[in-house]
C-alpha cells in the first residue's frame, strides 16, 4: 500500500489559519485585548481611554498623563514640586499612589490586570477562530 500526502508549505499553511507574522489572528488578539482592557482604564472623563490607538501588536494609549496613569504614581515638576508643572517642566515621580474614580476595577497595570481576569476568555477565542482550541 502507497500513501502520499501532499501538504502545503508551513508558511502556506500558517497563512490559511491566519496564523502570518501580522495576520488575522495576531490583529484579532490585540483588538480583543483593547476591548477587555477598556473597564480597567483609568476614567474621569475618559479622555485617557478615548486616546486609544490600535495596531497590528500592540495598544497605544496617546496622552501625556497616560505613563504615570499606567504606573499608577503621583508625578510632579521639578522645580515647582506641584502636580500641575509649569509649562514644559519636566516632572519626577513620587512615592504617593494615584486613586482613581472606578477604582478598584479601573487604575494601574491595566493589561496585567485585565490579562489575569479575561486570559482564557481570549485564548479560548483566539484559538478558535485559527481552527483549533486553547488548552
Amino acid at each position: 500500500m502507497k500513501v502520499v500526502a501532499n501538504l502545503d508549505d508551513a508558511g502556506t499553511m500558517l497563512k490559511k489559519r491566519g496564523l502570518e507574522a501580522n495576520g488575522r489572528v495576531q490583529k484579532l488578539f490585540t483588538t480583543m485585548c483593547a476591548k477587555e482592557m477598556d473597564p480597567y482604564i483609568p476614567m474621569q472623563q475618559g479622555i485617557l481611554k478615548n486616546t486609544r490607538q490600535i495596531g497590528t501588536d500592540k495598544v497605544t494609549y496617546n496622552s501625556p498623563y497616560a505613563k504615570f496613569q499606567y504606573y499608577g504614581k503621583v508625578m510632579i515638576g521639578v522645580k515647582s514640586r506641584r502636580v500641575f508643572a509649569d509649562k514644559g517642566e519636566r516632572k519626577v515621580v513620587t512615592g504617593r499612589d494615584l486613586k482613581y474614580h472606578g477604582a478598584p476595577k479601573r487604575g494601574k497595570l491595566w493589561d496585567k490586570r485585565m490579562w489575569a481576569e479575561k486570559k482564557n476568555k481570549i485564548l479560548n477565542d483566539v484559538a478558535k477562530s485559527a481552527g483549533g482550541k486553547a488548552e
